[in-house]
């Protein structure tokens, strides 16, 4: 079966995009509300496009055709973020998260997660074995749309000891530990699984 883009409307290629390109990478990100409380969002159209710069990308869209996402009003506002990435145990929260809030109102409570210290301006999800403390790089708005892409440049990252060794100076962090929650189709989501091992060519 074939579909024709052009002929579908934004809602019908949005769910042939989320059920296909899967699984996704969830960043959780947390920003400082105007009020001083945090918002804390899941995004999934999400990916690390650079090493050099350290660029993460996270396409962003608008509650609705003129309020903008609170995290987006966030970002641009305060120039920085804290993202996450969620491991399974912490689904629920990630679920929760997602509500639509009247901005400033916080998601935290929702989730009973807590909070710990990590930058001098921004907090981190203790719960969360991975966070990376970002700053705004560059936005794009995509065409005529009201989705922009977020580029985010990594300044510090905190992984739990309990995930990363060290081999002949190289560090490894096991993902199996992490088990990091990715996103599907319409409510699923997706764990870690079996994972395959197979060397590169030379």
């Amino acid at each position: 079966m074939r579909f024709q883009f052009d002929q579908l409307s934004g809602n019908q290629r949005y769910h042939l995009i989320t059920q296909t390109i899967t699984p996704r990478p969830i960043a959780w990100i947390l920003t400082k509300n105007e009020n001083e409380s945090f918002n804390l969002a899941p995004f999934s159209y999400f990916a690390p496009i650079s090493s050099d710069p350290a660029l993460l990308m996270v396409s962003i869209g608008n509650k609705s055709e003129d309020i903008t996402k609170d995290t987006k009003y966030n970002l641009i506002r305060e120039k920085e973020c804290v993202l996450h990435i969620p491991g399974g145990d912490l689904a629920n929260a990630v679920n929760e998260s997602a509500a639509t809030l009247s901005y400033g109102e916080s998601e935290l409570p929702r989730t009973g997660l807590s909070l710990t210290d990590f930058t001098a301006s921004l907090p981190r999800i203790k719960e969360a074995k991975v966070a990376f403390h970002c700053k705004l790089f560059d936005t794009h708005t995509l065409g005529d749309s009201s989705f922009n892409a977020i580029y985010l440049e990594i300044l510090d990252l905190y992984v739990d000891e309990g995930l990363v060794t060290e081999e002949n100076t190289r560090i490894i962090i096991d993902n199996n530990k992490l088990n990091p929650l990715a996103r599907l189709g319409g409510n699923d989501y997706a764990l870690l699984g079996e994972t395959v091992t197979i060397k590169r060519p030379n």
